[in-house]
């Protein structure tokens, strides 16, 4: 009955170092060549001892170079610690040739220690392939979209996402600066449709403070307390109250100049007070009420001054009407007794 395999070859490429390498190094434990990573041992007889000069107030000694000559026992425990370095050298670096492929084995010389094909591979390798990584993870912050159902969780594993992929980033100097993450967290929800995010993120963008002043965290903070107003609506608190009032803060870090002086305004300390927009609305208001007195007083001086017209028109007309009255009945008057004459007259003739 054979044996079972625990590890299958796996063979070295630009995408796979961290396998390979666990790989590795558990079939040089099996074969008990781990020691072939520890330095060569060093020849006793090569060995200089450097004897540094002396100064005496008549003569200098010069600097001595001295190899001194080991014993019979050294040379004897050098040799054999020798012998089974080169031995294990020899197994390590076959497993390694055996296991990487042709699109790395440029990377050594076959005549070097397993140790150095070990390390220029490593070198080589981990720095290719967290390059490549980095460009990926680039792409996935840039075109991250927040499309999960808004909750505080939610958000937060959002947060964690832009946290844990920049400082993997930051870890092979390829990280993105504050400003720039800040960017594409307000970016994340330009495509979502719930009106929290696209109110808070115009908020901010088009707050006096520029884009560039707010920090990650300072947005993400904005961001969470629209969307727990949103979940947890109050009536004295408004969802964007706590994003106006650090806005005000901020600003006063961008203002030095004398504060607004006028009585009704908010936010002194944030402009001159010949920019006050407070001041400017109620100019406009107080104007719009004194030409608004002006015009009612007019109307009310039109209508009193006719009212005296109507009734002497009134009075005429009546004058007028009862004349013609007394005319009528005058006029009546005598035409009955002209009839009463001509009746007269037919009877004494008769």
């Amino acid at each position: 009955m054979s044996e079972p395999k625990h590890n299958s070859a796996i063979k070295l490429n630009y995408n796979n170092w961290y396998l390979w390498d666990c790989y590795i190094k558990s079939t040089i434990h099996q074969k008990n060549a781990y020691v072939a990573f520890d330095p060569e041992p060093i020849d006793l007889r090569m060995v200089q001892q450097i004897i540094p000069a002396t100064a005496t107030s008549a003569t200098t000694t010069p600097t001595i170079v001295v190899i001194p000559q080991p014993s019979a026992d050294e040379l004897k425990t050098y040799c054999e610690e020798l012998k089974e370095w080169k031995m294990v050298n020899n197994v390590t670096a076959g497993v390694i040739l055996g296991a990487i492929s042709d699109d790395v084995q440029h990377i050594i010389n076959l005549e070097e220690p397993a140790k150095d094909m070990y390390n220029k591979l490593k070198a080589k390798i981990v720095k290719q392939s967290s390059g490549s990584c980095a460009n990926g993870t680039h792409i996935k912050l840039v075109y991250k979209q927040f499309k999960d159902t808004p909750t505080i969780e939610n958000f937060e594993k959002h947060l964690m996402f832009y946290h844990s992929k920049n400082a993997s980033l930051i870890a092979v100097s390829a990280g993105f600066n504050d400003s720039f993450l800040t960017w594409l967290l307000l970016n994340s929800f330009s495509k979502n449709e719930d009106p929290t995010w696209s109110m808070a993120s115009t908020n901010i963008v088009t707050s006096d403070v520029p884009i560039n002043k707010w920090s990650f965290n300072q947005v993400a903070g904005k961001l969470q307390e629209a969307l727990q107003n949103n979940l947890h609506p109050t009536a004295e608190a408004p969802a964007q109250a706590a994003l106006n009032a650090t806005t005000g803060k901020m600003t006063l870090n961008c203002y030095s100049r004398p504060p607004c002086m006028y009585p009704s305004c908010r936010a002194p300390k944030t402009h001159p007070t010949d920019k006050c927009w407070i001041k400017e609305r109620e100019s406009k208001e107080k104007g719009k009420d004194k030409k608004y007195r002006a015009k009612r007083a007019k109307k009310k001086v039109i209508k009193s001054s006719s009212k005296p017209e109507s009734g002497s028109d009134s009075l005429d007309s009546d004058l007028e009407w009862g004349q013609k009255k007394h005319h009528h009945a005058n006029r009546s008057q005598a035409h009955s007794h002209k009839t009463l004459q001509v009746l007269k007259a037919t009877i004494n003739h008769a």
